[in-house]
């Protein structure tokens, strides 16, 4: 394509406009949010948090005050995730933070890390805190 071509502002938008439709920009998953015991400790969260993320396989990168940030990878096809799990007494939240995974392996990872951490508060509903999970 010649200089004098992409002078011309049609053919400049027409390639403008098939440069950005080639680029796929997947949004990240909208935030999974459950309930939590509003009598729960944070600390009883986290440690909720903690050991549904253990038992999943997710890797724990980060702590601070009601937030924990954690990454899994899938051995076989390198598929990954990073999330943000925001907690307080009441609520706890799971945000995508990054992924190279298929949205529906990533939900599926979601359901089944959702469904421990829930199995985990409801014992602490019930003053049964979940065993620790192992010092990483």
């Amino acid at each position: 394509m010649g200089p004098r071509l992409l002078r011309r502002p049609s053919v400049s938008i027409a390639l403008l406009v098939v440069a950005q439709a080639s680029c796929v920009h997947e949004q990240l998953p909208p935030p999974v949010t459950m309930p939590a015991p509003a009598a729960a400790s944070s600390d009883e969260l986290r440690w909720a948090i903690e050991a549904a993320l253990a038992t999943r396989n997710w890797t724990v990168s980060d702590r601070a005050a009601g937030s924990i940030s954690a990454f899994v990878v899938s051995r076989g096809s390198g598929d990954n995730a990073t999330i943000e799990i925001t907690y307080k007494p009441g609520v706890i939240e799971i945000r995508c933070v990054t992924k190279d995974v298929s949205r529906e392996r990533y939900d599926r990872w979601m359901q089944l890390l959702s469904s421990e951490i829930q199995k985990n508060a409801a014992q602490l509903g019930m003053r049964r805190p979940p065993a620790p999970s192992p010092p990483s």
